[in-house]
């Protein structure tokens, strides 16, 4: 690869499709809120317990609710205390997206997240290792306004102090789905010896203003005593550890639980419930006086042993992609830009598709004619399946690069595509943890950011130094704010159709 193609490439590597945000610590959206954002305030709905077990001896899973704290504190405090003589090591909460629709799982891409009450730090490690998996991806605009996740921090703080989490916020998913995604977030956090599981969920919304009113004709009375009805069929399932009734339940009664893809998850956890417990049940309509529209909110303590899994060795360094796998990705990539120039829609691929290339992984796609550059876009994150990134990058670098008018048909007969697979992204303190010629460096401040391919340096001879000052250049870094520079490195694995003689 000449030199006024690599130069080319590092003005578009990190400006076009790049989806992480890194803006390290998210604030709060809720304070002042949903919770109070005087810590004092605050406090007084985390300590309203009603006691606690002696003793937690199994793995606990608590469901809790996730309301305003005037409405469904009072609730979510019973289930808290109920395990808080429990010492985690990692708090993995998971909860639904409720303004974003996705497949899968979503993963935030914050380092932290702010509080009245302090910082929560989020297990970057295991957050990259499930990134990996096909079920797992991250998904900036789920998290930014959701209120699922974050409304369990002060709890967390308060009860489990220091504790990283794990956040994970449920879409749309299958029963098989979840079964493969409990297996793979069990892998993840398999180092962990005591991982506390938080399922936040309210229960049944009812009334008009929800779209789900089936017993709306009953008196008021009447009408709660069904609710609650149905709730309890649902907790059943919960406490009697039955993931597929619960599921079934939900599917076939159309149950307004908004956190019942999460729940489900959190039961496929567990081979096995020991002891079970309904801590609380209320809801709205004892604050707001509005039967009309009332939602239920509910928390559940369990505690048991968890499923066993496969050891699986998640590591910083790309797929090990065989020689077919490579062909595939390269023919997979000519034929989307096929595709794009003559049917003028992305290629929906039907065929077998490698095992390997079904994993989440960054990578970008280079087009070159004659050498010089034709267009380059790609994904640094691992966010989609590999195979799914190549033809979406392929694409959008043969229609979507900014620098070039779309391909023609006489192009596409000379361009000559690469493609480079990226590792994850591993955080380092130093330049002396880079190894030149090897590992590319992303340098990240605030909303600016900036990145060097990892053959950058030796194909210019930069120093360790010099590798850090131009990757700086490329994000608008000067040198007096060098000081509080976040800094990436990663390593790619580059192949193109000449190594296969296409």
């Amino acid at each position: 690869m000449n030199k006024k193609i690599i130069l080319s490439i590092l003005l578009l590597f990190f400006s076009l499709q790049c989806t992480k945000s890194y803006s390290i610590t998210k604030q709060s959206k809720l304070a002042g809120s949903w919770y109070p954002s005087n810590k004092s305030k605050l406090l007084q709905h985390l300590t309203s317990s009603h006691g606690s077990l002696q003793k937690v001896e199994h793995t606990p899973l608590i469901i809790v609710p996730h309301a305003g704290y005037m409405y469904s504190a009072h609730v979510a405090v019973k289930a808290y205390s109920a395990i808080a003589n429990y010492k985690p090591d990692i708090v993995i909460i998971i909860g639904p997206s409720h303004y974003e629709y996705f497949n899968g799982f979503a993963l935030p891409i914050y380092d932290a997240i702010q509080t009245p009450l302090g910082t929560v730090t989020i297990d970057q490690k295991t957050l990259h290792n499930l990134a990996q998996t096909n079920n797992f991806s991250f998904n900036n605009t789920a998290y930014e306004p959701e209120h699922s996740i974050e409304i369990q921090l002060p709890f967390i703080q308060h009860y489990f102090p220091s504790t990283p989490i794990l956040p994970v916020l449920t879409g749309n998913i299958t029963l098989q789905q979840a079964k493969q995604a409990a297996q793979q977030l069990l892998q993840a956090i398999a180092h962990y010896k005591n991982p506390l599981f938080i399922i936040s969920s309210d229960f049944t919304h009812h009334g008009p203003r929800f779209g789900y009113a089936p017993y709306y004709n009953l008196k008021p009375d009447k009408r709660m005593e069904a609710i609650k009805t149905a709730d309890m069929k649902a907790i059943e399932y919960i406490l009697s550890h039955n993931p597929e009734g619960f599921y079934n339940y939900c599917q076939s009664t159309g149950i307004t639980i908004c956190g019942h893809n999460a729940i489900l998850l959190g039961l496929l956890l567990f081979s096995k419930v020991h002891t079970k417990e309904l801590a609380g049940y209320a809801t709205s309509a004892r604050i707001t006086a509005d039967y009309d529209n009332t939602v239920t909110y509910v928390a559940i303590v369990l505690t048991g042993e968890i499923q066993k899994t496969k050891t699986v060795h998640f590591g910083d360094s790309s797929l090990n992609l065989s020689n077919d796998d490579k062909k595939f990705l390269l023919t997979l990539a000519r034929q989307s830009i096929e595709t794009m120039l003559n049917k003028k829609t992305l290629l929906q691929y039907k065929g077998d598709i490698p095992e390997q290339c079904k994993q989440n992984a960054g990578a970008f796609v280079t087009l070159t004619i004659n050498g010089n550059l034709r267009g380059c876009i790609g994904y640094i994150e691992p966010i989609k399946p590999l195979y799914q990134t190549i033809i979406e990058c392929a694409a959008n670098a043969a229609f979507e690069d900014p620098r070039f008018e779309p391909l023609t048909n006489d192009e596409f007969k000379k361009i000559h595509i690469e493609i480079s697979l990226l590792s994850l992204l591993k955080k380092i303190q130093s330049l002396n943890e880079l190894t030149l010629g090897k590992d590319g460096l992303l340098v990240v401040k605030g909303n600016r950011r900036g990145v060097l391919l990892p053959q950058v340096a030796t194909q210019f001879g930069f120093s360790k130094d010099e590798f850090f000052h131009h990757t700086c250049q490329k994000a608008g870094i000067y040198s007096f704010e060098y000081k509080d520079v976040t800094m990436y490195s990663f390593t790619a694995t580059i192949f193109d159709e000449g190594s296969f003689n296409h």
